[in-house]
């Protein structure tokens, strides 16, 4: 995978990532992996928002559970 973007804010992280064309998101708390999210229909805008979703409170752990990969 191909590293994008980075966002980080206190104890939480985002990292957007491209493999075989295919956006995702990788998310983290206390520098602990939490869930990855692929975005194969959306736009990096809406991939970089997921990310910002995630570092400000927005994107809670529960919908990256039932969004992630298994």
């Amino acid at each position: 995978m191909k590293i994008l973007k980075t966002f980080t804010k206190e104890d939480k992280s985002s990292i957007i990532g491209i493999s075989k064309e295919v956006l995702s998101c990788t998310f983290y708390e206390n520098q602990k992996m939490v869930g990855e999210i692929e975005y194969p229909n959306n736009s990096f805008t809406y991939v970089e928002d997921a990310a910002e979703n995630w570092i400000t409170g927005i994107l809670t752990l529960q919908t990256i559970k039932q969004y992630g990969k298994p």
